[in-house]
């Protein structure tokens, strides 16, 4: 196929990461942001480039609107287009609702929520010239329904929901896709100290009984960017085992 090229927020690890190598094997170019672990970036970049793909990587912060645009022009200029978004940072903060300090719940929606308005602020001018493009945004479950402790993620997963749903309808003209990917728990680095009763509780919830790895939800996201989904927008896609039906 045409050589195409997708930017990755927080690619360099975990379910970024994992996105990042699955769209590489698909053929893609890959440009990833990363906001403190360098060494990790420069992995994936060398990871890709072993693929025979393209790669870049950009240290830059989701909540920092002017480095969203910054990114998009620098990937413009040195990988020569861009036909694909996903918009992965994300964290949680825990603690019940008047336990979260303010610095603490606007952390965590500046990251989540805006971050992910930034890069569709900076991407949507290129993706409406070009009269193409993909998005997928990761959301979760817990911004379907309440979770006890995590009020900001929770509030924020939920606002990005409402986000894409608008984007898809402003850049659906456009031949613009706008998704969702809605995780259920997933064994990543950032979970590695999830106490056990909290990975029983999930379990429970959970229709089909095995706990999720970035390896299943990578490969919706990948679709998501592919010619395969071009009558799909707007959708918010769920890759939890039935943890929240």
């Amino acid at each position: 196929m045409e050589s195409c090229t997708a930017l990755v927020t927080a690619g360099s690890r975990g379910l970024g990461a994992e996105i990042v190598r699955t769209l590489a094997r698909d053929g893609w170019d890959i440009a990833l942001t990363y906001l403190e672990d360098e060494e990790a970036a420069q992995s994936m970049v060398t990871e890709v480039e072993n693929m025979g793909r393209k790669a870049m990587m950009v240290q830059a912060d989701a909540a920092d609107f002017p480095k969203a645009h910054a990114v998009i022009d620098a990937v413009m200029k040195k990988l020569g287009r861009l036909d694909a978004l996903i918009c992965n940072a994300g964290f949680a903060r825990k603690g019940l609702l008047w336990e979260l300090s303010e610095t603490d719940w606007d952390e965590v929606v500046d990251v989540c929520l805006k971050g992910a308005f930034n890069y569709l602020h900076a991407v949507a001018p290129h993706f409406i010239k070009q009269q193409r493009g993909k998005v997928v945004a990761i959301g979760s479950i817990n911004g379907l329904r309440a979770r006890r402790s995590t009020a900001s993620y929770n509030a924020a997963k939920a606002g990005l929901t409402g986000l894409i749903k608008a984007a898809a309808i402003e850049l659906g003209e456009h031949n613009v896709n706008v998704n969702l990917v809605a995780p259920g728990f997933i064994e990543t680095p950032s979970q590695e100290h999830t106490p056990q009763s909290m990975r029983d509780l999930v379990l429970s919830e959970c229709a089909i009984k095995r706990l999720g790895t970035p390896q299943d939800i990578a490969p919706v996201v990948a679709f998501l960017c592919s010619e395969q989904s071009k009558h799909i927008t707007g959708q918010v896609i769920k890759v939890d085992a039935g943890q929240y039906i």
